[in-house]
């Protein structure tokens, strides 16, 4: 965490740093944006109602040379006792060519698809929030990772693939390990996809990460999470479908346990003077393994489904209204209402 004055000191930064438009960079170049969101809520679930500011969110990337980039990110967000600022990427990263790029810092994990696509700042996404599996926070799967990767796009080919190795989760395992491995066994992660030029907007893929949680005074557990998706993003048609597997063999006597989750995603842009309008639903769900004792207590089941619609009115502006129906652990589905405001600010330093 750092103190609400480093994202000021940061924005500044960026004023101060003259654009270089010519290659090889002379100087650094660099590129901004800010992002925030206002909402309000009603909701049958145990959460608090009314108005919420919601992150806001600075990204900044700064062409250093010819093949030197560097990105960063930093959030603020409200909590009861004020505001926490953090750091949720910073990525240093040299590009050989295309196929080959090697970088560090720490990411969002390439587990996901949303969770590579859709970083931080809702006006980026179709819907009021992420998929529960995915959400900021989560439990389920690590949605950051602090290591270094290998990543590139092979030539003459429509596939991708990414390999890392880093620092596993924390002992709150909603969390990297930001100060360090908390048990040693470093986690690893490979990724691929898929874009073939014959289906522009189509896109295959999947993942693996192997890690070992650590669990307070007892052995860890070894962990293998697996995911593919399947995207179609062309023209007014967004279609996003994704499944995730997460498997723990804690030891100790313990069974070895898996649990799933899985979503799919449909928004469509309505075409002539209603251009602005994008209705979109979701359903999803995650099934959690009674006997998973790394979940056990801290992630329950889910299943969900909600509509809404996307109003546009500026380039970089828009309003959602969603309703969601809900179903915690068991408990029965509870609908909540959100209405959201969110917008992106460009910036560029110079």
């Amino acid at each position: 965490m750092m103190k609400v004055g480093g994202l000021t000191a940061f924005l500044l930064l960026l004023r101060t740093i003259p654009l270089g438009g010519q290659t090889p960079v002379v100087g650094p170049s660099v590129r901004a944006f800010l992002f925030g969101d206002v909402q309000y809520s009603e909701t049958d679930l145990d959460r608090p109602a009314g108005f919420h500011l919601g992150q806001i969110v600075a990204h900044a990337s700064a062409i250093l040379s010819d093949r030197v980039v560097f990105f960063g990110e930093l959030s603020m967000t409200g909590r009861d006792s004020g505001y926490a600022v953090e750091v949720e990427r910073a990525i240093l990263r040299y590009e050989v060519n295309d196929a080959f790029k090697v970088s560090a810092g720490r990411y969002h994990t390439p587990i996901s698809y949303w969770n590579t696509a859709f970083h931080h700042g809702v006006w980026l996404q179709g819907s009021v929030a992420r998929p529960e599996s995915v959400r900021f926070g989560s439990r389920f799967v690590p949605i950051h990772f602090v290591g270094a990767m290998v990543e590139g796009r092979l030539p003459g080919s429509p596939l991708s693939y990414g390999v890392g190795v880093g620092n596993g989760r924390a002992d709150n395992i909603a969390r990297p390990g930001d100060a360090g491995d908390a048990n040693g066994s470093r986690a690893a992660l490979a990724s691929v996809s898929l874009q073939p030029s014959e289906l522009p907007g189509a896109r295959l893929g999947g993942s693996v990460y192997f890690d070992d949680v650590p669990r307070d005074g007892d052995t860890d557990a070894d962990e293998r999470i697996v995911s593919a998706h399947a995207v179609w993003e062309r023209g007014a048609l967004d279609l996003i479908g994704e499944y995730l597997r997460v498997r723990h063999a804690p030891g100790g006597g313990n069974p070895t346990t898996s649990s799933d989750a899985m979503f799919f995603h449909a928004g469509v842009r309505l075409p002539g003077r209603l251009s602005m309008l994008t209705p979109y639903v979701r359903w999803e769900r995650m099934n959690i393994a009674d006997a998973d004792v790394v979940f056990s207590g801290v992630v329950s089941d889910y299943e969900g489904i909600l509509g809404g619609i996307r109003y546009d009115f500026s380039d970089l502006a828009a309003i959602k209204a969603e309703y969601r129906s809900e179903e915690l652990g068991g408990a029965g589905a509870q609908g909540s209402l959100y209405i959201q405001a969110s917008f992106a600010v460009s910036m560029f330093a110079g």
